[in-house]
């Protein structure tokens, strides 16, 4: 949803992310819910992500609250850590009106998308106290939302700031440790599941010591004939300033590997080309070094599970890559820059293998 109308129609303001789009969005309705997501890499080698969401994705049909938090530790050593922390309605509180304000009973999370302030309380020896300091500007493709449905029933939305320097302490096996380190944030917020609503996507972010890359490409399920529905902005890492958002224009050409554990073809490399009207372009090249994390999460379901995936076409699998990239930036006037970084990257498949999906 990135037309005038569509900027009109939700109130949203074209030339500048304003705070009331950090704070609540949806309501508790059944199949709503959001996420306010943020992830960190450190000096040490550290690794950290932590979620806030206002309903237990296992609770997305009820139509009360059901807060909880979670947070996920890569120890310098590979060893992973983690959390899952559940609170009652009565118990929490999210600001509705101005920026990201949670309070889920011993957990919180503040900030304005200029500095964040999370906190985890270490209740089972993993926890976190880490402050974000945005080191570019927020960033939303369009409105931040992509509608579904002849009369745009369901939706799916991402909004971001790339690129945070993140300070502060990382907590596990009930030891505090001191943490340097970049990091991502994002809000999410949607009315549908969606593995209901996409085929497969590869998420990612670079940071180049010219540039951020940005890019969440998603293509939509068989149901919505796999449009392809790109987020993609670049951003300039001395001023903070969006360099180029991508009109939906692109080519992507890849070569395929088969995984053998899931047992179906994922690109290896990925090479776009985003094009604008405007003549200035990104051409992206990202080739992965390392499989970090392999989920075949269709065939350890239970077969009641599996029936109603198949009834969507759905056959959930995930991959999560270390790569190496290429960003060529040509601005409108011809002038040219290359830059190379690297990448961390997911790859969400989703749905059933299909010749058509543009995987």
């Amino acid at each position: 949803m990135d037309q005038p109308e569509d900027f009109k129609q939700l109130g949203i303001n074209p030339n500048k992310v304003e705070l009331w789009e950090e704070a609540r969005r949806e309501t508790p309705a059944p199949g709503h819910n959001e996420v306010w997501y943020f992830d960190a890499t450190f000096e040490d080698g550290t690794k950290s992500v932590v979620g806030f969401r206002p309903k237990d994705p296992a609770k997305m049909a009820e139509t009360t609250d059901s807060p909880n938090v979670n947070i996920l530790i890569t120890t310098p050593k590979g060893e992973t850590k983690s959390d899952f922390h559940y609170f009652t309605d009565a118990e929490s509180t999210t600001g509705d009106t101005e920026g990201c304000d949670l309070k889920y009973g011993t957990d919180t999370a503040k900030g304005d998308f200029k500095q964040y302030d999370i906190h985890v309380a270490p209740t089972n020896g993993v926890g976190c106290d880490l402050h974000y300091e945005a080191l570019t500007d927020p960033f939303r493709q369009g409105t931040a939302i992509v509608a579904f449905g002849d009369h745009d029933e369901d939706h799916h939305t991402d909004l971001a700031v790339p690129k945070n320097k993140v300070t502060g302490t990382i907590t596990y096996d009930g030891v505090e440790h001191v943490v340097v380190g970049l990091g991502y944030h994002d809000h999410q917020w949607m009315s549908q599941n969606p593995i209901a609503l996409y085929h497969h996507w590869l998420w990612g972010r670079m940071y180049t010591n010219r540039y951020t890359v940005y890019i969440y490409d998603f293509v939509a399920s068989k149901r919505y004939d796999f449009a392809k529905l790109p987020m993609f902005g670049l951003l300039d890492n001395e001023t903070g300033k969006l360099l180029f958002e991508t009109d939906g224009h692109f080519t992507l050409d890849k070569t395929l590997y088969m995984q053998a554990q899931i047992g179906r073809e994922y690109p290896k490399n990925s090479h776009y080309l985003f094009t604008n009207e405007d003549g200035s372009s990104v051409d992206l090249d990202i080739t992965w070094q390392d499989e970090i994390e392999v989920r075949d999460m269709y065939t350890n379901m239970p077969e009641a599970a599996k029936k109603q995936f198949d009834a969507i076409d759905a056959e959930p699998a995930y991959m999560r890559y270390y790569a190496k990239g290429t960003v060529i930036y040509t601005d409108a006037s011809g002038s040219k820059s290359t830059s190379r970084g690297d990448m961390i990257y997911e790859y969400a498949y989703l749905g059933k293998p299909d010749a058509e999906a543009h995987v």
